[in-house]
């Protein structure tokens, strides 16, 4: 009995005794996640994706999300949507904490995107990008994410599965393989290690060859590495790696401490473009940068197999569109209503 408990439960143990453990992996790192909602002025068609916080006003997610695909131009209305403490499974109740956020940087070519938020996430732990030369295939990792017709904020769990060269045809676009389950607005959620580092951003998956014959278990996120030349270069960041795995695991108030201290670090703000050149800049495609991977992977990169890639997010009516677009006016509402509160407060100072 007790030969068949182990063979049950196993336990992954990492050089320097670090324990994946997906309760620890998703308390801390599923508060720095958000669910991403983007519409036009009028409601109708829109985008559900994921994202991840890497700075208290800064979410990271794929360009396919924040990106109209008719026009190639940024949502008119994007949202972020904070996790709440206690997850209640109603997406009515669970969807309250929205910020207003503008795409600043993007790239349709590596499918990289940086929001900026109208005001600071505060109180929030924000994710590190892990070292991919700490990656090999065979580590187990988690994804965070809102799969469609799933839970928001789902977790699932899987391994490395291989490293991937010209993800998507993409030259210099490293990605990683992996069987852990995401589907269509897990889009720019992390992939995570055993430390609740980012290990890539999800946003590939293969369903069906060619031929017909169905795929399963066969996903691609993009590479850390990738992620961090394409923020250096383009959004003014100086973004270091996260400790090895096998450092302890913080609480998410830990993490806020730590986050502090952290981004002290940053560069000035000054390198994010400024409202005033915003239009030309969000809509100006970024130059993909010359060397991306400047240090090798562990294990020599293959070739993706010649299947159908599918974005894991679409541009399609979801089928949570009426809960969706009831949140954004309910948005659009309580904007309005600070607005009228502030115009009769300064009235009443001038009386």
């Amino acid at each position: 009995m007790a030969l068949v408990g182990a063979l049950l439960c196993p336990t992954l143990v990492f050089a320097g005794g670090a324990k994946f453990s997906p309760r620890k992996i998703y308390d801390k790192a599923a508060p720095a996640v958000v669910t991403v909602i983007c519409s036009g002025p009028e409601g109708g068609n829109g985008e559900l994706g994921s994202g991840s916080l890497i700075a208290e006003n800064e979410v990271l997610t794929n360009a396919h999300v924040v990106i109209h695909k008719s026009t190639g131009r940024p949502w008119p209305l994007v949202r972020v949507y904070l996790k709440p403490k206690h997850m209640t499974g109603n997406p009515d109740k669970d969807l309250n904490h929205a910020i207003r956020a503008r795409v600043a940087f993007y790239d349709r070519t590596l499918d990289l995107a940086l929001l900026k938020l109208d005001h600071p996430a505060l109180g929030r732990p924000i994710l590190s990008l892990a070292n991919p030369n700490s990656v090999s295939v065979g580590d187990p990792v988690a994804a965070i994410g809102d799969p469609e017709d799933g839970g928001l904020w789902t977790l699932t769990t899987g391994i490395i599965s291989a490293v991937i060269a010209d993800l998507g045809g993409v030259k210099g676009r490293y990605g990683y393989q992996t069987d852990a389950s995401i589907n269509r607005g897990n889009s720019g959620g992390p992939l995570l290690n055993a430390n609740a580092d980012i290990v890539g951003m999800n946003t590939m998956m293969a369903r069906r060859a060619p031929d017909g014959l169905a795929i399963t278990a066969v996903n691609f996120a993009i590479r850390s590495d990738v992620i961090r030349a394409w923020l250096n270069s383009n959004a003014g960041m100086d973004i270091a790696y996260a400790n090895p795995v096998g450092a302890p695991i913080n609480s998410p108030e830990q993490q806020v401490a730590q986050n502090n201290s952290h981004l002290a670090q940053d560069k000035p703000s000054s390198a994010i473009p400024s409202s005033a050149n915003e239009s030309a800049l969000v809509t100006k495609k970024i130059p993909v940068p010359s060397k991306l991977s400047p240090q090798p992977p562990k294990a020599a990169p293959v070739q993706a197999l010649p299947v159908h890639h599918v974005t894991i997010t679409e541009s399609k009516p979801y089928n949570r569109r009426q809960l969706l677009l009831r949140k954004m006016h309910e948005m659009d509402n309580l904007e309005e209503e600070m607005h009228q509160e502030f115009l009769q407060h300064t009235q009443n100072l001038n009386q």
